[in-house]
């Protein structure tokens, strides 16, 4: 069952409206929670239309979260913890890199955050919104230890270990069986370190939010031992001072969409 990311892939991303709605990623979120008829979208491919899309959180719920946190967020000076999270406040704009591109946030005259917008002009997902909230609202200032963990050790993370695997760590495998070259050319446009590349695997550090590397280590497998690839999602043990384990699975997740 695809996710809600996995529909909006299927999209044209062309914003026709012809499906009643205003954008093809709100199409996207109302259909994941059930609230729009896949087969109102007149570009998907028949045969795609009768597959349901898994529910992770309804749009009501999102769009909650979301009007919560804007309201505590709107409370927050970025001038005080700007520097601290690996964001630039230049004049009334701090700038926080974010994955490969950068978020610009319009700041008031006293430091007051105003608006979201992509560098590269992109429509920011309400996710990506409630993520880059919480990292500030979080203003974690624990160093990073450069010890990299899994998500399992971390307190309560059972459930979302799981979601890890489905959706960003199997993924990330069949990029790198189908396209690796394709992979490794996107990957420039990230900040990365400690890349090796190798027959047996590619290994790497990705900074995807500043204070939140993840490094990313995948086994290409040995088919004539009946060993298939597999890849593992790795946080920094100092991540879930930055971010709530959501948010970590959610970081990973669009890593994968951006490759």
């Amino acid at each position: 069952m695809p996710s809600y990311l996995e529909l909006l892939k299927r999209l044209p991303k062309t914003n026709c409206k012809e499906c009643g709605l205003e954008s093809c990623l709100l199409f996207a979120l109302k259909v994941s929670a059930g609230e729009w008829d896949i087969s109102k979208c007149p570009h998907l491919p028949k045969e795609e239309l009768s597959d349901k899309v898994e529910e992770r959180i309804t749009f009501n719920q999102l769009l909650e979260n979301l009007k919560e946190l804007k309201e505590r967020f709107k409370k927050l000076n970025l001038r005080g913890v700007a520097h601290n999270l690996g964001a630039k406040v230049e004049q009334n704009l701090a700038v926080l890199p974010y994955l490969d591109d950068e978020v610009l946030i319009e700041l008031d005259a006293n430091g007051y955050p105003l608006s979201f917008k992509s560098q590269k002009g992109f429509e920011l997902d309400p996710r990506d919104e409630i993520l880059l909230m919480n990292y500030f609202l979080y203003n974690g200032n624990k160093p990073l230890s450069q010890e990299f963990v899994g998500l399992e050790s971390f307190p309560h993370s059972i459930s979302k270990v799981a979601t890890l695997k489905r959706y960003a760590e199997e993924p990330l495998a069949r990029l790198f069986d189908e396209k690796r070259e394709a992979v490794l050319e996107a990957l420039k446009s990230f900040k990365i370190s400690q890349l090796k590349v190798s027959n047996s695997g590619v290994s790497f550090i990705v900074y995807a939010l500043p204070r939140v590397p993840l490094m990313v280590n995948y086994w290409a497998g040995d088919p004539e031992e009946g060993l298939s690839s597999y890849c593992k999602v790795l946080y920094d043990a100092s991540a879930i001072s930055y971010l709530d384990l959501e948010c970590l699975v959610f970081l990973a997740e669009r890593l994968v969409e951006k490759l």
